[in-house]
């Protein structure tokens, strides 16, 4: 059962009320003040989160947003909300995964579990004309993707090339999947293996930065010779061109 204070709750509701109305500032001093004084309630952490995505702030919305649902998991708005803030960094995944939680959870006729449900027939159309694949297989190669890439970082190489081999077996045109797995090679030092890859990324996007760097890394080392064992830093190219490009 979720705490209720019904006077938070009308103090949240008048901080959303400003930041609607465009004073996002005062909004959002208002629920500062509010979360140092109810720290355990939900709503309170809801609102924070919305007044941030309001601001643009949607990785640090997201953190209330997952405050909010680890007190109360059945509050459909912050699943909502949560989903819109994954949808505008172009987390795909972490948008379905939110706005599936608002169809599971939510009654079936309040338009906005019904506008999430059409949300979610367009997203599912166009991944499966983008990949070939349904909702329910993109998230598992999404899942996937995001383990192997745990294991890259922590530098479980072997690990690594066996779970992005696992994407490739539900999604075999993934540029960053074939990215990677050279990448790994190249770390162990496998030459060949690690070349393949690249060259599959890029021949399934010839414009690939990571591959066509990591690529020209490499073959300038000596043969046998492995890249230096580093610290994978997190590249998320295509967003980042997509963030790059004018609005139309």
């Amino acid at each position: 059962m979720a705490m209720i204070d019904p006077e938070v709750d009308d103090a949240v509701d008048k901080a959303l009320e400003y930041a609607e109305k465009g004073n996002v500032r005062k909004g959002e001093e208002l629920m500062v003040r509010l979360l140092k004084e109810h720290p355990n309630l939900h709503i309170v952490h809801y609102g924070m989160g919305t007044v941030l995505a309001m601001k643009g702030n949607y990785k640090e919305s997201i953190v209330y947003f997952d405050n909010c649902l680890e007190i109360f998991p059945y509050f459909t708005e912050a699943w909502f909300n949560k989903g819109v803030a994954h949808k505008n960094l172009l987390d795909i995944n972490g948008a379905l995964t939110s706005f599936q939680k608002v169809v599971e959870l939510g009654d079936e006729d309040e338009d906005f579990v019904k506008s999430t449900r059409e949300l979610l027939n367009d997203m599912d159309a166009d991944i499966y004309r983008d990949t070939g694949l349904s909702l329910e297989l993109y998230i598992q190669s999404m899942e996937e993707f995001d383990r192997s890439f745990t294991c890259m970082r922590n530098r479980k190489y072997e690990e690594a090339i066996i779970g992005f081999n696992n994407v490739l077996k539900l999604n075999n045109n993934h540029t960053q999947s074939y990215g990677n797995i050279g990448l790994c090679h190249a770390f162990l030092g496998n030459r060949q293996e690690a070349l393949s890859a690249f060259d599959r990324a890029l021949e399934i996007d010839p414009t690939y930065q990571p591959a066509i760097d990591n690529r020209k890394i490499f073959l300038s080392l000596k043969e046998g010779e492995a890249m230096k064992d580093m610290n994978v830093a997190v590249v998320e190219y295509y967003k980042d061109v997509i963030n790059k490009e004018p609005m139309e």
